[in-house]
């Protein structure tokens, strides 16, 4: 099932676009909307809007199923509370600056939501709502970690109907005080595990998925400035979603006590989402 945490803004439109098309995905064809009472939102508003998303559904043959939280005592609390411990379950929700708070994820919900292990999680910055939840060209950024495809497997398998182009990307960090003077020998060693990795995950893709559908091309770079190559990869693809997971220990390290995720989540060019697989 597809599971949507929807805060009643316009910015829960354009993450639902998402979900809809994940959820016409699904065998059960089914959309759980959790919705928290906070009070930020009237709720005159929220159901125009859970209207509106209703007729969406229809328009792809989802069941929509709303749900109305009371607060208690806190939106993360009343959200956990409410979603089903599943692993064949993905969540979806947001994550958009607020007033004060220069920070896209950090000290969020979407950041609670994603430490949580009850089910995979998806958190989206959306950039571009003309896209309505479609992207066709997909920059997958991979930090090496040894589950492989596994964490992402489920995003994947959402994305998968409609995309037409893959990236796989890795960046092999190195120490900015010793990058300068790495010898080309170095570099090249360096390269080499990142693209016995990338090579391991593709051969992991067909496995899962048979003959793609999509072209699926593959590159590493050696640098000590992970944001601004995922940041330059992004923009030189022109790509319309750029994934990072959570679930791996390194990025996970730069999500929770770092600025590189959220440097790209100020700066990124297409539609962001951070993924944390079980």
């Amino acid at each position: 099932m597809i599971i949507l945490a929807h805060d009643g803004s316009i910015y829960g439109d354009w993450v639902a676009r998402y979900a809809v098309r994940f959820a016409a995905t699904e065998p059960d064809r089914k959309l759980l909307v959790l919705h928290v009472n906070d009070g930020k939102v009237s709720p005159e508003i929220v159901d125009s809007r859970f209207g509106m998303l209703a007729g969406e559904c229809d328009s792809f043959n989802v069941k929509f199923l709303p749900q109305f939280i009371p607060l208690s005592p806190s939106v993360y609390r009343s959200l956990r509370q409410a979603i089903p411990m599943d692993p064949d379950s993905l969540l979806v929700c947001g994550t958009r600056i607020k007033p004060r708070r220069q920070k896209y994820l950090s000290g969020t919900v979407s950041e609670k939501l994603l430490r949580m292990h009850q089910c995979p999680v998806l958190a989206l910055r959306v950039v571009q709502p003309g896209l309505l939840g479609n992207p066709h060209v997909l920059l997958l950024a991979l930090a090496g970690h040894r589950r492989g495809f596994a964490p992402v497997e489920p995003i994947l398998q959402r994305l998968n109907p409609n995309l037409r182009f893959v990236h796989l990307f890795r960046v092999m960090l190195v120490n900015a005080l010793r990058h300068p003077y790495l010898e080309p020998a170095k570099e090249e060693i360096l390269k080499g595990k990142g693209r016995v990795f990338l090579t391991q995950i593709r051969s992991e893709m067909k496995d899962q998925f048979g003959l793609m559908p999509f072209r699926c091309e593959q590159s590493v770079m050696v640098s000590s400035d992970w944001a601004h190559e995922v940041l330059m990869q992004a923009g030189r693809l022109k790509a319309q979603l750029l994934l990072l997971g959570v679930s791996e220990r390194s990025l996970a390290y730069r999500v929770f006590h770092s600025s590189a995720v959220e440097e790209i989540l100020h700066k990124t060019p297409c539609d962001v989402g951070i993924y944390r697989g079980l």
